[in-house]
């Protein structure tokens, strides 16, 4: 199974959890759980997490999500993470030209 393109966010419930140092949570729950923020990319949580296998890093993903300690959202074109979906050849190509005259 591959990432999820899903941009994730920790609950309040996901916060309390982290603070929290008597919390049940395995480590490799703790560690995702401190990786995601708010419109976190699962790619990012994968980046950080990279010892794991990459299902490990899915599985863990999907309990915190039905502990309800994160939730996720689809990701879409404005979560693109190397920024190139916005733009335009032709149009950087005219910005550059208009800055050198």
């Amino acid at each position: 199974m591959t990432m999820p393109d899903r941009i994730y966010q920790r609950t309040e419930a996901g916060l309390k959890a982290l603070d929290d140092s008597s919390s049940v949570l395995r480590p490799e729950a703790r560690w995702a759980l401190g990786l995601v923020k708010s419109g976190t990319h699962a790619d990012t949580v994968r980046a950080g997490m990279r010892h794991y296998p990459e299902q490990r890093v899915v599985d863990v993903l999907a309990d915190l999500e039905s502990r309800g300690f994160i939730k996720s959202v689809p990701a879409s074109a404005e979560h693109n993470l190397d920024f190139t979906g916005n733009f335009s050849l032709a149009e950087l190509a005219a910005a550059a030209k208009k800055s050198r005259q």
